[in-house]
């Protein structure tokens, strides 16, 4: 009865925002409108004619459906869909700027319908900047924290911790990516689905992701990764992904299924477990135009029935100076035949096998000494070490390994990203 309580609440507050005035401001660039309550929240969504307007938060608003005047919302607060067409968003997106000012939203609680875009923003065509949401509670499908489908929009230097749950889709800060971008931003959050489900980005065409990271636990069917889920013709730089990643099939630390993406210059540190094809960062990667994986690198553990180092996964592609020092823990599943590679698992043919440029695996950590496997021999791809060669900065700056403005190469210790440790005690 309370909650059906707060659903009445909620349909009742979001008609009085229509007559909610702003704190400040005039929705000018150089004079935004000012949020400093819930309700001046809501009121940016209720009116379309906001949709383009600039705002700035001063102060941090708590949305607890609990608290005196709080509410479960039923559909994103701004820019919802306005159709019952479950195909795509048809109703107006954002196009403004919302500026947090490092200020907080804290416990927005969200249950969507399947098919409408559930979250803060439902279309993000906009901007949205220096916000940290905490504690959500977001469910539907396509659905995320920040935005439900961030189409041609940029989200920078945010932050979002809680839970984000729903079918397709579903990314703690993003459901579905459409040439857009994420930058400098930050997600600690759990994530459940079953098709397209990743940490920071669920799925959708693509986009450009720089600067982010993942601190997650993430579990689904398919397309499943710390970061993203599925991405096609899409940018993965300077991030990275730690916690725990689970699925069925396409499984990956950073990124479930990496279909025509670029990676470069990032890495993955999680326990991934799949029923069939994994990868320490990529469950598959497939080729297309400007497909390469650079500078990067997978350790934890691995588990699965075609599991690689690297990628489980993969055709064509071109990686460049990469490494995997992962724990593999094969598991013969019903019906499939065992592939594993110390960087790759199921490679197809020799004829479509990817190129390595000085690539690496620790042999000693996973038991693999083979670098890839097809249906039907092995093939020597990259290099295996033992794990006393893999702490050595010698082996890879005599492989040419950048070792000035990109890899932070630590005696006795796996390499690291320069943008990710601050220095080495001995160079």
């Amino acid at each position: 009865m309370k909650r059906g309580i707060i659903f009445i609440l909620c349909l009742f507050l979001q008609s009085l925002a229509w007559s909610v005035e702003f704190a400040g401001g005039t929705g000018e660039p150089d004079d935004p409108y000012q949020i400093a309550t819930a309700m001046q929240l809501i009121a940016l969504g209720s009116d379309p004619n906001l949709l383009d307007k600039h705002f700035i938060l001063v102060s941090d608003i708590d949305l607890d459906p609990f608290l005196p005047g709080g509410c479960v919302f039923e559909d994103a607060l701004i820019a919802p869909d306005s159709s019952d067409d479950v195909s795509g968003h048809s109703g107006s997106s954002f196009q403004g700027v919302l500026d947090g000012q490092g200020h907080t939203i804290a416990n927005l609680h969200i249950t969507g319908q399947y098919g409408f875009d559930a979250a803060l923003f439902g279309k993000l065509d906009g901007l949205v900047m220096d916000l940290n949401l905490t504690d959500v509670v977001v469910s539907g499908s396509p659905c995320g924290a920040i935005a439900g489908l961030n189409h041609g929009g940029m989200i920078l230097r945010c932050s979002v911790t809680g839970q984000v749950s729903g079918v397709e889709d579903v990314g703690g800060l993003v459901g579905s990516l459409w040439d857009a971008s994420i930058i400098d931003c930050r997600s600690e959050v759990q994530v459940f689905g079953e098709e397209n489900v990743g940490g920071m980005v669920g799925g959708g065409p693509g986009g450009t992701l720089i600067g982010c990271e993942s601190f997650a636990k993430v579990k689904g069917e398919r397309s499943v990764g710390g970061l993203v889920g599925d991405s096609h013709d899409g940018q993965i730089l300077e991030c990275r992904s730690l916690g725990v990643v689970i699925g069925s099939d396409l499984v990956g630390g950073l990124i479930g299924n990496a279909d025509e993406t670029m990676i470069w210059m990032s890495s993955a540190d999680c326990d991934v477990t799949a029923e069939r094809t994994a990868g320490g960062l990529a469950g598959r990667v497939v080729w297309g135009n400007g497909t390469s994986i650079v500078d990067c690198y997978a350790r934890g553990s691995i588990a699965g029935s075609v599991i690689g180092g690297l990628v489980g996964d993969t055709q064509r592609t071109q990686f460049v100076h990469c490494y995997a020092a992962c724990e593999m823990f094969p598991v013969h599943a019903e019906g499939e035949r065992l592939l594993v590679g110390g960087l790759f698992a199921d490679v197809r043919t020799p004829a479509w096998a990817p190129t390595t440029v000085a690539c690496f695996w620790d042999i000693e950590l996973s038991q693999i000494v083979i670098g890839a496997n097809t249906h039907t021999e092995e093939l020597n791809l990259g290099t295996g070490l033992t794990t006393e060669q893999m702490l050595s900065r010698r082996i890879f700056e005599n492989a040419g390994w950048d070792v000035d403005t990109v890899w932070a190469i630590c005696e006795g210790d796996y390499p690291t990203l320069q943008w990710e440790t601050l220095e080495c005690d001995d160079p």
